[in-house]
């Protein structure tokens, strides 16, 4: 329902005690040293993990493009559940040949087969009292999904060439960069294990979808020394226009992506500050062969016959460059003017003045006199 008075034009806000759920969710995964961003998205992607965090055995299904961090939101899952970190095993379905996977996963008894001498336990019985990450779950083999739909219905399972039943309580989260319902209508995928494993399932965005995570994710990389040791004790950061380069990129392989050009940056980088020639070449040709698309459109606008508003035409594409360049930066101004290759005093102005102008044409519109400010201040 819309409150008396309120704006109909205007996007609903999200409750006060809402975003107070949201932030303590976050306080909570940076407690553990995991940051995974501060964006709408990714603040309600934080409560999802701490709600599902207080059912321990509950079956998680992650899905998401390749590198959007889905071992980081499994763990995270894990850590808040009360688990050690002993008892988080991983898995990577498709890493591991067919033949292996099902010993792998169930263990095998001694005398199975020729080279079985001594019985293994599998990663579920590693597993046990903890969590069981599954990673690339529909690269699974056919038939190995209908063993893995068992245990999950009856939390038993037979080591490979055993008899007896072994009972272990554990979660399974499992994940997924391939869309499981489609796999599943392609018939890639067991249709009673899609729904078994989908009891409590994240969707995690990509990363061109919340840019405004990238300055925290970059500062969280840069503060780890991209891996190196410690003791070089260099303070790093980044350019305004190397970050607004990152964030104008699109990112196909999400945060890994990013933790790799930033490890580049810090190896090119001497000084304490990694600039745009710091950064990989090939991001640096994305950036320059979108701008030469928007240089070749330029080359093909040419004077109407009838001629055109050259103010007003100008002043429109300046203000939606700055609109998208604020909307882009999460209204960050220092960014959003380095994205434009203005100082900030420079957008602030042209802020001021849209700001003047679209306050003139509402007057003129709905007929009223244009009122002078009582202050003798700019109208903002």
């Amino acid at each position: 329902m819309m409150s008396q008075g309120s704006d109909p034009h205007e996007a609903p806000q999200p409750a006060a005690s809402s975003l107070a759920i949201h932030e303590e969710a976050l306080a909570d995964l940076e407690r553990l040293g995991l940051v995974i961003g501060r964006s709408r998205a990714m603040r309600q992607v934080a409560t999802l993990i701490r709600q599902v965090a207080a059912f321990p055995t509950t079956t998680v299904l992650l899905q998401g493009e390749s590198g959007t961090g889905k071992e980081v939101i499994a763990y995270a899952i894990h850590a808040l559940s009360g688990g050690s970190e002993r008892q988080f095993v991983a898995i990577n379905c498709a890493a591991i040949p067919e033949t292996l996977l099902e010993t792998e996963l169930f263990g095998v008894e001694a005398g199975a087969y020729t080279d079985a001498r001594l019985t293994r336990d599998g990663y579920l019985a590693r597993a046990d009292g903890g969590t069981l990450f599954l990673d690339e779950i529909a690269s699974m083999p056919l038939v190995l999904q209908s063993k893995l739909l068992r245990f999950l219905e009856t939390r038993t399972f037979r080591r490979v060439g055993g008899t007896s039943e072994i009972q272990v309580r554990l979660r399974v989260i499992s994940a997924s960069n391939v869309d499981l319902a489609t796999a599943v209508a392609r018939r890639e995928f067991r249709e009673d294990l899609f729904y078994r494993l989908k009891v409590f399932t994240i969707q995690i965005p990509p990363l061109r979808e919340h840019p405004e995570d990238i300055a925290p994710l970059v500062e969280y990389f840069l503060r780890r020394q991209g891996g190196q040791p410690a003791e070089e004790g260099r303070s790093l950061r980044l350019s305004p226009e190397a970050l607004a380069l990152l964030e104008r990129y699109s990112w196909p392989g999400n945060v890994r992506e990013l933790r790799s050009v930033v490890q580049h940056g810090q190896i090119m980088c001497e000084g304490d500050e990694i600039r745009v020639e710091h950064l990989p070449a090939y991001l640096q040709s994305a950036s320059s062969g979108a701008l030469q698309r928007l240089l070749e459109l330029k080359d093909q606008l040419h004077l109407p016959p009838e001629g055109v508003n050259l103010e007003e035409f100008l002043a429109e594409i300046e203000q939606r460059f700055v609109q998208e360049a604020l909307e882009r930066c999460n209204y960050n101004q220092v960014r959003a003017a380095a994205l434009l290759g203005l100082s900030r005093d420079q957008l602030r102005y042209r802020l001021t003045r849209a700001g003047a102008q679209h306050s003139w044409r509402r007057r003129q519109s709905t007929g009223s006199p244009q009122a002078r400010p009582s202050s003798g201040r700019t109208p903002t």
